[in-house]
């Protein structure tokens, strides 16, 4: 029997290995999709870090000019954590219905965060769809099980999931998004680039206000590609084009790079803008990041079965919660550093096992824990404001 398997199983791994789209010649590593931003601080390029962000500070130091009052600079950070954005979800709406929720300036978001994102950023009526999304929908509306495609990179069929980006992200989404844009608010989400290990960060107004035909495209892929977690799900192929040839940059989960992120924190903006010495850009800044997960949760105990699958979920789970961690730690040292409030609100602790796994959605698991973060929410937010480095050391 086993010689007969032997050359069945040849035949699917051979015919099942798909070839990826032309990938970029190595000259042009590090060339950036277009909606991309240029990270180099010095960049004058259409889409830099000085043009998308330097805009927001210039604005507002415009704006107080003939003030002595601080500047108020409200940033939300949305992290990863897949289902469990109904916590965030259900926090952010009950937060805007208590009626003491600041309009931000900037949102940022990752992974289950990047789909978040786009409908905190409008607030209103949008606020109805994220809602949906976290308490109504089931996993096969998101994902459908495709054993073949494993063959070709990813065990998940993720058709379901994108077709509801593009139903959502449609011209009128998009024109309201750029109508914000153009008020200077900003809307961010990342990828990781697993061609180059990298980080992208993609400024979402500036594609939703481009004139490009292409940019709802663009949209839709750039939030697919934040949540696409390898092997699970399909990457996600963002095309360049380079001397009127197309190549392709394989992006996926931006999760995998830092479970929550803010760019250009650490920037000396008044020397980079060249604002006048009398200039008021006395910035109150603060930073809320809402957490879709517990933090430095290290109680829950789950024997792990020696076959493989269940050993690398264990272990990617493992990573998850470390570099959680880790980039929470690293925003929170750098918002110390620039002098900026620090907010942090995550999963109480005391909730067990709401939602165990975060590819699972569950309705009736998703409403609990949408309805534990509305409460957090609309009863008045007990924000966590620092963090001390010696969490780390497992001491009791």
């Amino acid at each position: 029997m086993r010689y007969i398997l032997l050359p069945i199983l040849l035949i699917i791994f051979q015919t099942g290995c798909t070839t990826r789209p032309p990938a970029l010649p190595e000259v042009y590593a590090q060339k950036l999709p277009w909606g991309a931003i240029d990270l180099d601080v010095n960049s004058n390029s259409e889409y830099s870090i000085k043009k998308t962000l330097g805009a927001v500070l210039t604005q507002k130091v415009n704006q107080y000019k003939d003030s002595n009052e601080s500047i108020p600079l409200n940033i939300l950070t949305l992290t990863g954590g897949g289902s469990r954005g109904a916590f965030g979800t259900g926090l952010l709406i009950g937060w805007n219905n208590r009626g003491d929720m600041p309009t931000f300036d900037i949102v940022t978001g990752i992974s289950t965060g990047a789909v978040m994102a786009p409908f905190i950023f409008l607030g209103g009526d949008e606020l109805k769809k994220v809602e949906y999304f976290y308490t109504k929908m089931h996993t096969e509306d998101i994902f459908t099980r495709s054993w073949m495609s494993f063959f070709g990179g990813y065990i998940m069929n993720a058709k379901p999931l994108k077709e509801l980006f593009r139903k959502n992200f449609n011209k009128e989404f998009l024109d309201k998004i750029a109508i914000e844009y153009k008020k200077g608010r900003r809307l961010y989400i990342g990828t990781t680039n697993i061609d180059t290990g990298q980080l992208t960060v993609w400024d979402m107004g500036a594609i939703a206000a481009s004139n490009r035909v292409d940019k709802y495209k663009r949209f839709s892929d750039i939030v697919y590609a934040s949540t696409a977690l390898p092997v699970y799900l399909p990457p996600q192929y963002m095309e360049v084009d380079i001397d009127n040839k197309k190549y392709f940059q394989m992006h996926i989960d931006g999760g995998i790079y830092t479970q929550v992120f803010m760019i250009g924190l650490l920037i000396n903006w008044s020397e980079v803008l060249n604002f006048d010495k009398n200039a008021n850009t006395n910035f109150d800044t603060t930073l809320y990041t809402v957490s879709n997960r517990k933090y430095r949760q290290r109680d829950i105990y789950e024997p792990v079965e020696q076959e493989p699958f269940s050993i690398i979920k264990a272990y990617i789970l493992t990573e998850m919660d470390l570099l959680f961690d880790r980039s929470v730690y690293r925003l929170y040292t750098s918002c110390k550093n620039k002098n900026i409030k620090f907010r942090i609100a995550s999963i109480p602790k005391k909730m067990q096992n709401v939602i165990i796994e975060p590819t699972e959605f569950n309705p009736d698991n998703m409403v609990r824990l949408f309805n534990i973060g509305y409460k957090v929410g609309n009863d008045g937010i007990k924000w966590q404001k620092s963090i001390s480095f010696t969490e780390y050391d497992n001491q009791r």
